[in-house]
């Protein structure tokens, strides 16, 4: 029997694409558990009633959720756990692990963006990251990260040799590509007071993900279009980043509909894309970039970099513009908002990208992975 744990600090947080991933990646793992594979997921104390999901947990006395607390929990007290629950190796999906860990670990590192864009997170959270991930990743088994590009960003930047970097793309839910009724659109439309037409922009409000240009793009468009079509950004913002500077922009807006739900449930995702005229990603660096492939698998056209992993997710069924141009990025959002053509061809093409991303392929890698640290 091959026990495994699961690092849940992640799961049980506010659900950033970091939390995204380590709930898919636990559940898909969960669900495809061969029999000789028992997982156990560990957790602090706010996991024993969360009800994120079905769990084969083991929480402690402790939190896990707040920054201090947590690197507490799963520097100290995680160890423990582990150690107590026996396991063969322990798979840490949220871009941290434990410091000299008394077993084989697996650690996920989705990007290196507080090393590339250190200001644009607060001065703890960047510090602590500079000098902790790359002593994590030296003494973890195994490496897994989402793209090629972070793999090269891997061995430039923290010299990880190649060989214990494994890139295992994410996987897209099959909840995106269900089929809605309008009456289901429409409710999720309402309670959230949504514009009939609307551009998208889903992340968390980090600098990186560069929404002032999305802003600065839609106050470029003709009236007639910004007239038709709103904007509604979705996402939640978090301690870690250091200031966005949106209220600046968005007091600049005077024309056009500009909605933030803030942060919203992951079983009303479906329809905001679905709804939406096309997503707008322009974000200046990503690991991987899961909205974009969850766009397309809800036939929704998407925009976004030329730049990162991105054209790596994208391949040829998205609008690729230079993240650093709002006029690009506006004449990119006209061409989508005005050409049916255009609408219908990246609608095809994306549906046809996104079949190729699930979580059980994702999972399926990962445990291989998992299995090798192993034998």
């Amino acid at each position: 029997m091959l026990n495994i744990g699961i690092n849940g600090r992640a799961i049980f947080r506010q659900l950033t694409g970091v939390q995204h991933y380590s709930r898919e990646i636990t559940r898909a793992l969960l669900a495809s558990r061969p029999d000789e594979v028992e997982y156990t997921v560990f957790a602090g104390r706010e996991g024993r009633d969360s009800g994120v999901m079905d769990l084969p947990l083991a929480t402690s006395f402790f939190p896990a959720g707040s920054p201090v607390r947590g690197l507490i929990w799963e520097q100290i007290l995680l160890r423990r756990m582990g150690l107590k629950a026996g396991i063969d190796v322990l798979f840490n999906p949220g871009n941290v692990a434990p410091l000299h860990p008394p077993f084989p670990s697996v650690i996920t590192i989705h990007d290196l963006a507080f090393l590339l864009f250190p200001q644009y997170f607060s001065r703890s959270f960047a510090a602590y990251y500079r000098n902790a991930v790359p002593r994590m990743a030296a003494q973890a088994a195994a490496v897994i990260t989402d793209s090629q590009n972070t793999r090269e960003d891997l061995e430039s930047m923290l010299g990880i040799p190649s060989h214990k970097i494994t890139v295992i793309p994410l996987g897209v839910s099959a909840d995106f590509r269900r089929r809605m009724t309008n009456a289901e659109k429409e409710e999720v439309r309402s309670r959230y007071s949504l514009p009939a037409k609307y551009f998208l922009s889903i992340s968390s409000l980090e600098p990186r993900k560069n929404l002032k240009t999305i802003l600065e793009a839609y106050r470029l468009l003709p009236s007639d279009v910004t007239a038709e079509h709103g904007l509604v950004i979705v996402g939640g913002g978090n301690q870690v980043y250091a200031d966005t500077g949106l209220s600046s922009e968005l007091a600049k807006s005077r024309h056009g509909t500009i909605v933030m739900p803030g942060h919203l449930p992951t079983e009303d995702l479906p329809a905001i894309y679905r709804m939406a005229t096309a997503l707008v990603y322009p974000s200046l660096y990503e690991g991987f970039g899961l909205p974009v492939i969850e766009a397309m698998s809800a036939s929704t056209p998407v925009i976004t970099s030329a730049g990162s992993s991105l054209p790596e997710v994208a391949g040829h069924a998205a609008i690729m513009i230079d993240p650093e141009s709002h006029e690009e990025l506006a004449a990119a959002m006209e061409l989508v908002a005005t050409d049916s053509g255009t609408r219908n061809l990246l609608m095809e093409r994306g549906k046809k990208r996104a079949a190729s991303f699930t979580w059980e392929k994702t999972a399926a890698e990962t445990l291989n992975v998992l299995r090798s640290v192993i034998e």
